[in-house]
């Protein structure tokens, strides 16, 4: 026996099919949503607490889990898969942009990008590659607060020999700002990109990445300065 929802839920996903999310409101998304996990309540009411109390849809699905259990009809399941998406997303343009090599800026940056969706802590990522530059690992090498993490060029090395690679993509967030390197940023890779030099290992690039965006500290010709 059907409930008084169904046909507007019917209705909902045969748009989504027909048109995509194009014409969706922010409302009309998370309820779509919620239907595979709430399938007996009506999600509609429920987006729009979710929007009124997080006023976007980012806003939604950066909400911690703590808060969005407190939304009144959402429960555990449903937090869970709002709290899955971005993880789902960056997973997806991980994976997307992986199976080529990086030997393009903007596959470069897109990969980084895609690999930060979500995080709101900074973290230093190092990704090994092979001689035609396909990705051979890509590793947590630290994980610290919301504005800075020290560089440690031992778990690098460590990282990039266990790798059996020579070339290596260094890699960092700004959780909460635009993806320009600080002068401590620039400092820091100068620095690394010598010793690791001295060791046999070239530093190709080093990636910020913002919540929007990512730049390459070489396209944006930082790297000249280091090579002199």
């Amino acid at each position: 026996m059907g409930t008084i929802h169904d046909g507007h839920r019917q209705r909902l996903k045969q748009r989504f099919v027909k048109e995509g999310l194009t014409s969706f409101e922010s409302h009309n998304i998370l309820e779509l949503l919620l239907f595979y996990a709430l399938p007996r309540q009506d999600t509609n009411v429920i987006a729009h607490e979710l929007i009124d109390n997080f006023k976007t849809l980012t806003g939604v699905f950066n909400a911690p889990y703590e808060e969005l259990i407190k939304v009144k009809g959402l429960g555990e399941n449903g937090a869970t898969l709002i709290k899955l998406i971005p993880q789902l997303l960056s997973a997806y343009t991980v994976e997307t942009n992986a199976n080529q090599p990086m030997n393009d800026v903007r596959r470069i940056c897109n990969y980084f990008h895609g690999l930060y969706i979500g995080v709101k802590t900074e973290k230093i990522h190092v990704c090994c590659l092979d001689d035609k530059l396909n990705i051979i690992s890509c590793v947590l090498i630290q994980d610290g607060g919301v504005n800075t993490v020290p560089i440690n060029v031992r778990k690098i090395v460590e990282a990039t020999y266990r790798s059996n690679s020579s070339m290596i993509i260094l890699s960092h967030n700004h959780p909460n700002g635009i993806p320009i390197p600080s002068d401590a940023d620039i400092e820091a890779t100068r620095k690394l990109y010598k010793i690791l030099d001295s060791v046999g290992i070239k530093l190709l690039d080093h990636i910020v990445a913002s919540p929007k965006s990512a730049v390459s500290m070489k396209d944006a010709g930082y790297f000249n300065f280091f090579e002199i």
